[in-house]
């Protein structure tokens, strides 16, 4: 009897163990359910994700009792750090759990960890002793769109149990989802605002300003600035600089060399470059190394129709931050807004810059009007590095204007010649259609790549526009096709005017007897042609002609056959001219002749062929010959003044017989 009294006793015992086991758990586990639907009705008031994040572990700190909640978030190269958990120092690295929880999410991760573990894991400020009980722990991941953004981790001093992790794994999905709301939400007001602003943005450097301001405090980046490929250098549309960082680095943002730094690297790719630890990179910029830049992006700004973004932004800040996705989404959304801001007013400038060079160009004398033509099309053009314009004089093609070193401007193109360079088919070019070029064998040295544009009208190709690229044989796109074809009809238009008012030139220009260039043209033609072969490097000789008996023809048969003499003249020496070489009556039974790339060694030849051709005028009589000197520019003479003086000399020595030889043996030597 004693014995089953015993057991009795001994049963109710253990069964009341086990209800108040069973009710303490149930009390855990409703405290447990009240903190999570407590949670669940406290998450939603956070107005941005960083504030719910750093709000967190004291929000649930007056939930749970004896626990304690980490928040650990990426810092930038694959590294973790913890969000301030006021009242402790932190430990200076994460737990192997939380790693685990960072590269494994989706799941709940748990263990207990012991002292050591968490001495180990914190060797400073965090010390525990080794009489203190080991602290459960338990990780779980925050996600958002399938991307871990931070680790929750709780320490508490009892074991967690299953249904405690299932809560756990519950709250973190509730708080996973409310980030992404508030990421979708940071985002939409972004763009809208940003949107907003470059509408009514009305240039380039405006809508890059614009763009910076929104993008800087969004990513919490300290330094930014927005370039444009132009002529071989990437240009700086607009920065943003802290006042002690600008002596450094504003002038890498006014104007970026070719191939410098990675900004380069996102134009020539097309992809964006980002980067958690910039200062180690080879290619990083010495300015940007010596001040401590990590975290850099370098992204490109697409537009329609271009295979490259000539645009690129570039944003950077000396403290690690990690490009997630979530960043990653602000940069793309912001740059597509960009890209349609630039698009409508890179349009507006090109036909504001055309339309003025239409309405400014007359303002211009007649030979600048080329060179201002050929500088808006290189600078307008999406890839354009160099250029050169060709205009069509009689059956060929002289060059009018070239920047940059491609072409050689003092060779004349036949029509043939033209054409076999365009590569299509003759129609095309009377229709203006553009072609790019890419065979490296066929272009000239130092192009990597050439547009050219006929400029037709009434069935002829007026003009040849080219247009080069120096480094990228990918610089031209559908969007260089589009933008040149706009300087077609204004070009042609440019020409027919200039064709006007040169032919109205020519009317002052020219003698009305013999229909050569009068003293006025040659005065002007000497100088044009000294500064030409100046420039490219080439000897010019002058030939200043004295007619011999032109006097008694004059005298004896009358002015009617000493009119007729000097045309015979005329048209001897326009018979014996060369292309290129340009004659002139200088006034009254006086000539000149212009040689542009001849020496003082070929001019002999020229000077004996147009004496002899003088000689065999005769009228009633009498025949004519001449006194002929020269002088050949830069071997004698250095300036135009200089070189039309000795030619003269010379031709009064001729003349007076102080020549070290006569008339009839050709120039004097």
């Amino acid at each position: 009897m004693g014995f089953i009294l015993l057991l009795s006793a001994y049963l109710a015992d253990q069964v009341g163990r086990s209800l108040r086991k069973a009710h303490q758990q149930a009390q855990q586990m409703a405290q447990l359910q009240d903190v999570f639907l407590q949670g669940l009705e406290v998450v939603p008031r956070f107005g941005n994700r960083e504030q719910l994040l750093r709000q967190l572990p004291a929000m649930l700190a007056q939930l749970l009792q004896g626990s304690r909640l980490l928040v650990w978030v990426p810092s930038g190269t694959g590294q973790l750090s913890l969000l301030e958990d006021p009242g402790t120092r932190p430990p200076e690295a994460p737990s192997p759990l939380v790693q685990q929880a960072w590269q494994l999410p989706g799941q709940v991760h748990w263990n207990a960890q012991s002292a050591q573990d968490r001495r180990r894991a914190s060797p400073l400020g965090w010390w525990v002793p080794v009489a203190q009980p080991e602290l459960h722990e338990l990780a779980v991941a925050l996600r958002i769109r399938d991307e871990t953004v931070a680790v929750l981790q709780f320490l508490s001093k009892d074991a967690w149990q299953q249904q405690e992790r299932e809560l756990f794994f519950r709250l973190a999905q509730a708080i996973s989802r409310q980030l992404e709301h508030l990421h979708n939400l940071e985002l939409r007001r972004l763009l809208l605002k940003v949107a907003d602003h470059l509408a009514s943005a009305s240039d380039k450097h405006r809508i890059a300003d614009d763009a910076l301001r929104f993008l800087m405090s969004a990513l919490d980046m300290e330094a930014g600035a927005v370039f444009q490929y132009r002529q071989g250098a990437m240009h700086g549309l607009a920065w943003r600089i802290p006042r002690e960082l600008r002596p450094q680095l504003t002038p890498l943002t006014r104007k970026l060399p070719y191939n410098h730094g990675l900004t380069w690297r996102a134009y020539q790719s097309g992809a964006a470059q980002f980067f958690e630890n910039y200062s180690s990179l080879p290619e990083a910029i010495p300015e940007l190394q010596a001040l401590g830049f990590e975290s850099v992006v370098a992204y490109p700004v697409h537009t329609r129709d271009a295979m490259k973004g000539r645009v690129v932004l570039v944003l950077g800040s000396r403290k690690p931050v990690a490009w997630t996705r979530s960043r990653k989404e602000i940069l793309l959304g912001v740059e597509r807004l960009i890209s349609s801001a630039l698009e409508r007013v890179l349009l507006e400038e090109l036909h504001q810059r055309i339309t003025r060079l239409l309405t400014e160009a007359w303002s211009y004398p007649s030979q600048q009007v080329h060179q201002h033509i050929l500088e808006a099309a290189v600078e307008l053009v999406p890839g354009s590095d160099a250029g050169s314009l060709w205009m069509r004089e009689g059956d060929e093609y002289v060059c009018q204007a070239a920047i940059g070193p491609v072409w050689a401007c003092e060779q004349r193109w036949s029509e043939a010649a033209f054409l076999e360079w365009y590569g299509l088919a003759r129609s095309l070019a009377l229709r203006g259609q553009p072609r790019i070029l890419y065979q490296t064998q066929l272009l000239p040295e130092g192009c990597a790549v050439n547009l050219c544009l006929p400029v037709s009208h009434q069935g002829k190709v007026l003009a040849y526009l080219n247009l080069d690229n120096l480094h990228d044989s990918e610089a031209f796109a559908e969007d260089s096709l589009n933008a040149v074809q706009l300087f077609s009809t204004p070009i042609a238009t440019l020409i027919r005017e200039l064709q006007s008012r040169e032919a109205m030139e020519k009317a002052a220009l020219t003698d009305s007897l013999t229909g050569l260039y009068n003293r006025r043209a040659f005065d002007r033609r000497l100088k044009e042609e000294c500064e030409r072969a100046a420039r490219y490097q080439y000897p010019l000789t002058l030939l200043v002609v004295d007619l011999k008996n032109f006097k008694p023809i004059n005298d004896r048969l009358g002015h009617v056959m000493g009119d007729q003499a000097l045309m015979a003249v005329a048209r001897a020496l326009s018979q014996t001219q060369r292309a290129g070489d340009m004659v002139f009556r200088w006034g009254g039974d006086e000539f000149a002749v212009l040689l542009p790339q001849t020496p003082k060694e070929v001019a002999g030849v020229v000077g004996a062929r147009i004496l002899e051709a003088i000689s065999k005028i005769c009228l009633g009589g009498v025949c004519l010959s001449a006194n002929i000197g020269y002088a050949s520019f830069p071997a004698e003479a250095q300036t135009a003044e200089a070189l039309l003086q000795l030619a003269d000399q010379r031709m009064y020595a001729d003349k007076n017989g102080t020549s070290p030889k006569t008339s009839t043996d050709g120039l004097e030597g």
